[in-house]
């Protein structure tokens, strides 16, 4: 969709959108490690390292639903903070993947042992923090 900017020339509303969601995802990635620099400093809970925010909410939902969530939970989870569903295949991909595919169809998705022991670690840092990184 095109409309017209201020000075008369033409915008196209879409690219923009995309363009603004990609700088927002990247300042809440900003803000989460920002929070865990002042958590870190200023007591309370231990936060996190910042490479772990967000992925250690997206573990904290599958740990609650006893490790082992389907494929359309999964997605769902991670919309709510604010992962693409293309973005989620970082969780199974690396030295040591805190997601693997299980089942007769590889339709579910089981957390690791140790990504669950980082979410007990860091559980009251997390619930503490939970609602500042949910997309609403």
């Amino acid at each position: 969709m095109l409309l017209c900017g201020s000075m008369g020339q033409a915008v196209n509303v879409d690219e923009l959108i995309r363009e603004l969601q990609s700088k927002l995802d990247e300042l809440s990635r900003v803000v989460a490690e920002l929070r865990a620099v002042v958590e870190r400093y200023a007591g309370g809970p231990e936060a996190p390292p910042s490479w772990m925010i967000p992925r250690i909410f997206v573990w904290y939902e599958i740990y609650l639903e006893g490790g082992i969530v389907g494929k359309d939970r999964f997605y769902e989870i991670g919309r709510k903070y604010g992962y693409k569903t293309r973005g989620l295949g970082g969780f199974f991909t690396g030295s040591r993947p805190s997601l693997r595919y299980v089942g007769v169809k590889r339709d579910r998705v089981m957390l690791e042992e140790w990504a669950a022991k980082e979410v007990e670690k860091y559980r009251e840092w997390i619930e503490k923090n939970i609602e500042h990184y949910r997309r609403q």
